[in-house]
């Protein structure tokens, strides 16, 4: 274990911290984005026993959720909707009876939701081939012809990369033909066959989500697919689970979701390079995330899940993002897997479930009793009071890495403000400055955070009204939303103000100088002790630059001038300045410009040095080995950013027998991190240390050094 997060583990659970100071800024002057009906979604199965329990429809109720999707995951390749059964040939442990098709749908509308379906792409329902197009075709005329149901979005197939193509397979396909020309293909008679019985319908494509593996293999999975099908393609489909299992970490985890505007802008980008003139039509649909890729641990169920819950769902939405589907209602729970103590929470087992199932495949007697919220239940439940299809997204960024905010205009008017807090030992108080908007002297806050519950877990949110006179104190591990209502400001007529804006250049690469400069003019009218603000925003809606110039008076036909050098980060993404002139007491809008807009270029590929050392090189069986562990980033523009150094011990056969990796890490050109382990090995023998540096999730090997130190064992 690298030294780090040992002692970040001890200080994790120690006795809470301090309180310091944070500060927020919230511009709903600086709108980003509506949210869609299809915003918030939520996976469910056919196999679920309690799918269909009599407290399913209230709990989903509470949750808001806007979309469901079905039959579930891998199981929708070998799923025969027909008959709500598996296809022949075909292993699966159980399907639930109850389970049709119209059940669900009776389901779905119940709780006022849409129903997003995964069609069968794996195998025919005789199980003697891939699927077939007649066969979805009829599935949506049974929805949508002959029952009403209106079923708009379908997706043809779940993660169809993993039926071999690269070599894992684990997504049944009996498609003779694989690989993404073979799916894109298939995909176009799919899509031609569906549309051909309800043209309204939207299709998605199955897609590699950036920086995950098998995002960067050859062939290029998402380039063939969009290249050939995409004036066939609705929306494109991506799964993210942000981390694989047996190293999970909390802090890296609830830091992962910084992730995410890099993977949305090199999505974006393929899909303008090769999806041709239907590119600007085609959406994006997260249709599963959660925490680990697979064999989930006790972090699944611990509060560090719901944070990195709504992180994640706001990281996407923010981003524009027309679907985001939690994996998922219930699941089931599993004891063998990292249920390490250095890990937050309190229960020894994991479950990718926002409910607890208690006797799903015959278990029992582990979880709590059915349909107990998890801490992701709870973590849901907090979206909604932040945000609900129609309303709009505005800007806002915190001065603390380690506490977050979204900010979201209510279509009745209200504001409200989600803290979270991923800092495990300190609370903050944090000072809100809002621009554009008055809020009344009381508020409402609604915080979900530790205590004695399920995962360390408060066991319901509670609400309180606060001052807005202090600042808030968000406590450790904590999500807080604040709901603030407006007050009556009366109207100033302001003066005419116009704005131009330059910059020093509108393609750049990781690590220039851009100088931008604007110009306010005042035309008529004039300004006393007002506020500039000047933002920048990447292309996925995060505040990523940030200037305030106050007192700023400008008479009638006079300027002023704001000169600000920014450096570019190693973010590969389009750029937006945004400029802004407020009153002084930053609720009158005066003037708003989307300023300029830049671009920075994917850098080339990053080349590293790895080095190394153990200590000592010869010892007895059982005893303790350090290891230390240096990798420098020896390229002159390539950047590592949110990638992995992968450390491993092989034996005489190289086979690994030890594995440690440290994701999230960033290394700029020139830039060295050295990270230090201890461990033992029990079996006598000669090891080698290996280490590989890898682009985040696995993606891109960039270097690999199979000898950097070698271990005797005797």
């Amino acid at each position: 274990m690298s030294k780090w997060f040992v002692v970040f583990a001890l200080l994790g659970f120690a006795v809470l911290g301090f309180s310091a100071s944070v500060s927020i800024t919230v511009n709903t002057a600086a709108e980003i984005v509506t949210l869609p009906q299809t915003s918030f979604g939520l996976n469910a199965a056919a196999w679920d026993w309690h799918l269909l329990d009599p407290v399913i429809p209230g709990l989903m109720k509470n949750l808001n959720v806007k979309v469901l999707r079905f039959p579930g995951g891998s199981f929708s390749d070998i799923y025969d909707w027909e008959t709500n059964s598996v296809v022949p040939g075909q292993d699966f442990p159980y399907v639930d009876p109850q389970n049709t098709f119209d059940n669900f749908m009776k389901l779905v509308n119940e709780i006022g939701a849409q129903a997003l379906i995964t069609v069968n792409y794996g195998t025919n329902f005789a199980g003697t081939g891939g699927g077939e197009p007649s066969e979805a075709a009829k599935w949506v005329k049974y929805a949508n012809i002959d029952h009403n149901y209106d079923v708009k979005y379908w997706e043809i197939g779940n993660e169809v990369y993993g039926n071999g193509s690269y070599g894992a397979n684990w997504e049944t396909d009996l498609h003779s033909t694989k690989g993404p020309q073979a799916y894109a293909e298939n995909f176009i008679a799919f899509a031609k066959a569906m549309k051909a019985v309800d043209p309204d319908i939207k299709i998605g494509a199955v897609l590699t989500c950036p920086y995950n593996w098998p995002w960067g293999q050859t062939p290029d999975w998402n380039k063939v697919v969009l290249q050939t099908a995409g004036n066939y393609i609705d929306f494109v489909v991506i799964h993210w689970y942000a981390q694989n299992p047996g190293n999970e970490s909390d802090s890296e985890l609830l830091a992962s979701t910084n992730q995410i505007p890099d993977m949305l802008a090199r999505l974006r980008q393929e899909i303008r390079d090769y999806a041709g003139p239907n590119a600007d039509r085609i959406r994006i649909f997260v249709t599963e995330t959660n925490s680990v890729s697979y064999n989930p641990g006790k972090q699944t169920t611990s509060l560090v899940n719901a944070l990195f819950l709504v992180n994640d769902y706001m990281n996407w939405l923010t981003g524009g993002v027309d679907n985001v589907d939690w994996w998922t209602l219930h699941n089931n729970a599993l004891t063998g897997n990292n249920n390490s103590d250095k890990l937050y929470g309190n229960t020894n087992y994991g479950d990718y479930g926002i409910l607890s199932n208690n006797n799903n495949f015959g278990k029992s007697d582990v979880e709590p009793p059915n349909n107990t919220p998890f801490p992701t239940y709870f973590g849901y439940e907090m979206l909604k009071y932040l945000a609900k299809p129609g309303d709009m997204v505005v800007g806002s960024i915190s001065n603390q890495s380690l506490v977050d905010v979204y900010a979201v205009k209510h279509t009745n008017g209200d504001l409200a403000v989600m803290i979270v807090n991923t800092d495990p030992v300190n609370s903050y108080d944090v000072d809100l400055n809002i621009l554009g908007f008055k809020p009344s002297d009381e508020a409402i806050e609604y915080v979900y955070g530790m205590g004695d519950g399920v995962g360390g877990a408060m066991k319901s949110i509670e609400s309180k009204t606060i001052q807005l006179s202090s600042s808030v104190n968000v406590a450790p591990y904590s999500i807080n939303v604040i709901i603030m209502k407006p007050q009556h400001v009366l109207k100033v007529l302001g003066p005419q103000v116009i704005q131009n804006t330059t910059i020093s250049g509108t393609k750049l690469t990781p690590g220039q100088i851009e100088r931008i400069e604007t110009n306010f003019t005042v035309k008529a009218g004039n300004i006393s002790n007002g506020v500039i603000e000047m933002e920048i925003y990447n292309s996925s809606g995060r505040m990523v630059g940030q200037k305030t110039i106050s007192n700023v008076s400008i008479g009638t036909n006079e300027s002023y001038k704001v000169n600000w050098d920014w450096t570019v980060p190693n973010a590969p993404d389009i750029y937006t300045v945004k400029s802004f002139l407020f009153d002084h007491s930053m609720i009158n809008l005066f003037s708003s410009s989307e300023a300029a807009q830049f671009t920075v270029a994917i850098p080339p590929a990053p080349s590293f040095s790895i080095t190394g050392n153990v200590k000592p090189t010869e010892l007895g069986a059982g005893g303790n080995i350090m290891i230390s562990v240096t990798v420098t980033n020896t390229s002159d523009l390539g950047y590592l950013n949110n990638g992995i150094i992968d450390v491993e011990i092989h034996n005489a056969a190289n086979q690994k027998v030890w594995q440690q990796f440290d994701q999230n890490v960033n290394l700029s050109p020139s830039q060295s991190i050295t990270l230090t382990y201890e461990l033992t090995l029990s079996e006598p023998g000669t090891y080698s240390l290996q280490v590989g540096i890898f682009s985040g999730g696995w993606g891109t090997n960039y270097a690999w050094n199979s000898d950097v130190a070698k271990i005797v064992v005797k």
